[in-house]
């Protein structure tokens, strides 16, 4: 899966730049503040549907301009496609080989890539949502209709919500919506224990590539239906039935509360070490090498869907890890077969040794390709 071409229109401080890219690596040379990010968000964008800073497309638009653009050629199986997006009146559109999209989750058959960024990091030391999220996003890019299964989890959940806080008189409506959020809230539970035993697979070698034992560290789902004891029948129709059973017995509770406290919406997934919680255990380099054995897993398990790398995105490896880091992550990148997309200050800090190589000057929202590719 290759990203050939790209055109880029009135995004963030990028007026115009139209470039071509290598097949292996793609640095993005210059000083901070100049658009080496903003070029990768928009690859990132072009790949997932979404901005790697959650950005809204007024954001992203240079100031001034009423609408930016995206213009792609790219490659996968060897069937050459055009990806156009346009994000105009605070709302984006795109177009594969010129029919619009009614949803970016076929964005993959065109192009796919993972994302690193220094706030990746929000992964060990943030919330439950952030991991909710990141096992979410692996599951949209590998199973269709999984985003239309939580946006429908969401609407029922919602529904629940406002019929609890006006005090859920309508006994009928609640139970109806209990039921419909029980069936879907099952689905997204066994979709997410199925993704997390499946990225465990990859998960554990990138971690001993890493440099870190395997044996030390775990990921397990931390779901209020089981209470991280699975049961017996892990079924999606004895999940529905356990499921219909907590929100009966949480009914009382939840109407005092004003909102659903048990479900998938609540999960979390659980990273130890020795047992023991990673963000308060786990030294600051294990925890980064932590993130990049899991964004490596991830790439493998999306590739294993795809049938073909992703595209690698990596925004200033250099601010996470030191330079032996550094090295082993690309030395493990050059065997992948991915992609690269890579930012930096200073070109000399990354070395690469795994074929096509082209190296781009920014400056000012301008990218200045700098002598001819090479071949190392």
């Amino acid at each position: 899966m290759l990203l050939r071409q790209l055109r880029v229109r009135h995004f963030r401080n990028i007026d115009s730049a139209t470039l071509a890219f290598a097949e292996g690596l793609n640095l993005l040379v210059g000083d901070n503040g100049q658009g080496k990010s903003n070029l990768l968000e928009a690859v990132g964008l072009l790949a997932t549907g979404r901005s790697f800073r959650g950005a809204s497309p007024q954001v992203m638009r240079q100031e001034g301009a009423p609408w930016f653009a995206l213009r792609a050629e790219t490659s996968s199986r060897d069937v050459t496609h055009r990806l156009e997006f346009q994000g105009r009146e605070g709302r984006l559109s795109a177009r594969l080989d010129g029919k619009a999209m009614l949803s970016t989750s076929g964005l993959g058959r065109a192009l796919a890539a993972v994302v690193l960024t220094p706030d990746s990091m929000g992964l060990v030391k943030g919330g439950p949502s952030a991991r909710r999220a990141f096992l979410d996003w692996v599951i949209f890019s590998g199973e269709r209709g999984y985003a239309t299964l939580v946006r429908d989890y969401q609407l029922a959940l919602r529904s629940r919500n406002r019929l609890l806080k006006s005090g859920g008189r309508d006994l009928v409506e609640l139970e109806a919506w209990e039921e419909r959020l029980a069936v879907l809230g099952a689905r997204v539970l066994d979709s997410r224990r199925r993704t997390l035993d499946s990225l465990r697979l990859h998960w554990h070698p990138c971690l001993e590539a890493m440099g870190l034992s395997a044996a030390r560290f775990s990921m397990t789902l931390g779901s209020q239906l089981d209470r991280g004891q699975p049961s017996a029948d892990p079924s999606p129709e004895a999940l529905t039935t356990l499921f219909r059973e907590r929100l009966l017995r949480s009914r009382g509770t939840d109407l005092r509360l004003g909102f659903t406290s048990v479900g998938p919406h609540r999960d979390d997934v659980l990273l130890r070490m020795d047992g023991r919680e990673l963000a308060g255990f786990a030294s600051q380099g294990q925890r980064k090498r932590f993130i990049l054995s899991l964004k490596l897993a991830e790439a493998a398990l999306l590739g294993e869907t795809l049938g073909e790398p992703p595209l690698f995105l990596l925004d200033d490896p250099g601010a996470e890890l030191d330079r032996s880091g550094v090295g082993l992550l690309m030395r493990l990148l050059a065997g992948r077969g991915h992609q690269l997309f890579l930012t930096t200050c200073d070109s000399g800090s990354i070395p690469w040794s795994g074929g096509q190589v082209r190296i781009f000057s920014v400056n000012a929202g301008r990218f200045l390709p700098v002598g001819e590719e090479r071949v190392d």
